[in-house]
């Protein structure tokens, strides 16, 4: 019966056996070697013995030396029987038959010489003794084997003698019985300390492979852990990078595409010349994206989250995933029927199925296959935590993505995750892929599962949350292409003459009297000659003096009915964390689009208050 192991922190139990069948198994090693030494010693003492019968009993010498050769020949038997499969599973089968041939042998001796009372064959007692000394006998098998042994030596004697010798006879049982009651009595003193003595290392064992199981564990959880927190100091300070650097990108990217957008407005504009600037509009809405990327990855980027059944978007995506890979890669999409709705926003549910297909796409440089699965699954706390997910058990809906390109090794996998860090060449690549995907999926409390094998393919496993509601409608998500208009009068105040100009230029264009303002304090002074109601204040978040939350406190005291429109080339969860605006404020990130920015208007002053 095999013991468990422990072999690199894992359990191996076939099947536990009780603790008393594992010593049974210690026991009959004991025994075996037991008898072992038995043997070997009978073989000794028996041809040391036949040494005095030339001495002793020279009359009998010849007959007494052809039992004692008997014997050890007898003896060895059992000594080469020790190493057979009689002597592993049933060793005290060969000791028994060890003693009863020796005290056998001296037996016949006593019987050959008519002379039980002689203290020449006391001897008999010795493997007797013996037996229980060196055994660790149970009591019925010591009973056993001591009153077979005896009656051998009782028996053949009986008949033998003579009334005058009955008291030495009787005296020489009575030592006898006492032998046997000594062999008894120490055969289970043996066997408790026995018992003893191998609970204690069985128990030294246990607590040996627990302490190595939980060092192991320790140590793979503070491997984990030093990953996760390297990997999240990584994220934090890249995360600063990008949202200090936000502020001043997204002002210039909003007068880069505000302008743009203002001179394709203009229709007797030669033909090349409207086609580079929607080249530059089309360039700047990259750059946009590339600083939603980062800021996504850093879990800043505030989504707007629906209902959704994942199955409707990766539909959604198909053609423009088969647009996106080639025709030497084939698509196949598997979803499940009875897929749980989740809560997610669908835009960037379609930014991760495009950039998983992206590096799908370029583990295959000589074509492959694509595919696409949803289904639910369960999870439980075990699989969680044998596969260091930051999950709680519970039902998710699992999208997986798999190809049979390259694959990756444990280097390159342990940090696909990483900002910045590809292995594609310089211009095929920014390395923001994953991280962007990493960052989508644990700020919608979900968490991402890599399998990948050198030469035989990637699989990515994302699970996310799921839910029993119904999916809401999300057909257009690109909004109404409709710009409404309005003649409300705007209060603008942005510090950047720039973004100022040209969202002034914006919202004069849609029919709205727009009054600008630098800052604070200039808007306070300007508002004094205004005459008449003022609908919106449209106010950056962020200006020197006094921003645009205490501009807002300001002028509610005179204008109770305006509503505020704020925007900033911060990040809104970035403003909000610090708490400069309420978290149900309007707000529009910068840089915006003309549709946008024409929408948010909108919508702000016809919100009811």
């Amino acid at each position: 019966m095999k013991r468990p192991r422990v072999i690199f922190g894992k359990k191996l139990f076939a099947r536990e056996a009780p603790p008393a069948q594992w010593f049974e198994d210690e026991r009959r090693k004991i025994l075996r070697r037991a008898v072992q030494i038995g043997a070997a010693l009978a073989i000794v003492l028996v041809m040391l013995f036949s040494v005095l019968d030339y001495f002793f009993k020279p009359v009998l010498f010849e007959t007494f030396l052809a039992i004692r050769i008997g014997t050890a020949l007898l003896s060895f038997l059992i000594l080469a029987c020790t190493r057979t499969l009689i002597g592993t599973r049933r060793p005290y089968v060969l000791g028994a038959l060890l003693c009863l041939i020796v005290s056998g042998s001296i037996s016949v001796m006593c019987l050959l010489d008519q002379g039980p009372a002689d203290p020449y064959y006391a001897g008999i007692n010795l493997p007797i003794l013996a037996f229980g000394i060196l055994f660790p006998l149970t009591f019925i098998e010591g009973v056993l084997v001591v009153a077979t042994a005896w009656l051998m030596y009782l028996l053949p004697n009986l008949g033998l003698l003579e009334p005058a010798n009955a008291t030495v006879f009787l005296s020489n049982n009575f030592f006898m019985l006492s032998t046997m009651l000594i062999s008894l009595v120490a055969s289970q003193f043996h066997l408790q300390h026995r018992r003893r003595e191998w609970l204690t290392r069985h128990n030294l064992e246990k607590a040996h492979r627990k302490i190595r199981q939980h060092s192991w564990e320790l140590a793979q959880k503070v491997e984990e852990r030093t990953r996760t927190l390297i990997q999240s100091e990584r994220l934090a300070v890249v995360g600063q990078l990008s949202g200090g650097i936000a502020h001043d990108f997204n002002n210039h990217l909003t007068a880069i595409l505000g302008i743009s957008e203002l001179l394709l407005n203009r229709r007797n504009l030669p033909k090349p010349v409207l086609e580079d600037l929607a080249g530059i509009r089309s360039a700047g809405l990259r750059a946009s994206q590339l600083v939603k990327q980062l800021l996504a990855f850093s879990r800043q980027q505030k989504l707007n989250p629906l209902v959704l059944n994942l199955n409707e978007i990766v539909c959604d995506v198909r053609q423009l995933l088969l647009r996106l890979i080639g025709e030497d890669i084939e698509l196949v999409i598997q979803t499940a029927p009875d897929l749980l709705t989740v809560r997610q926003d669908p835009v960037q549910v379609e930014q991760i199925l495009l950039n998983l297909a992206v590096n799908a796409r370029d583990a295959m440089p000589n074509g492959g296959r694509l595919f696409i699965e949803t289904s639910n699954v369960r999870l439980e706390k075990a699989y969680c935590k044998a596969r260091h997910l930051s999950l709680t058990p519970g039902r998710y809906v699992m999208v997986a993505v798999s190809d049979n390109g390259c694959g990756m090794s444990e280097e390159v996998k342990a940090r696909i995750f990483e900002p910045f860090f590809t292995t594609k060449a310089n211009d095929r690549g920014t390395g923001l892929g994953l991280s962007t995907v990493y960052g989508i999926v644990k700020q919608t409390h979900g968490d991402i599962l890599v399998y990948s094998e050198v030469g035989v393919g990637t699989t990515i496993k994302i699970f996310l949350p799921g839910l029993d509601e119904k999916s809401q409608a999300a057909a257009d998500l690109r909004g109404n292409t409709d710009m409404p208009k309005g003649k409300e009068t705007i209060l603008l105040v942005e510090d950047e003459d720039s973004i100022r100009d040209l969202t002034a230029r914006l919202l004069r264009q849609q029919g709205y009297r727009v009054i600008q303002a630098t800052e604070g304090r200039d808007a306070l002074e300007k508002v004094g000659t205004v005459k008449g109601p003022i609908h919106l204040l449209m106010t950056d978040v962020v200006m020197p003096s006094m921003n645009g939350p205490d501009l807002a406190r300001e002028l509610r005291s005179a204008f109770r009915t305006m509503k505020v429109l704020y925007f900033s080339g911060y990040t809104d969860a970035f403003i909000m964390r610090k708490g400069m605006i309420a978290p149900d404020s309007h707000f529009l990130q910068k840089p915006f689009t003309f549709e946008a920015l024409s929408l948010k208007v909108r919508e702000t002053i016809d919100r009811e208050a």
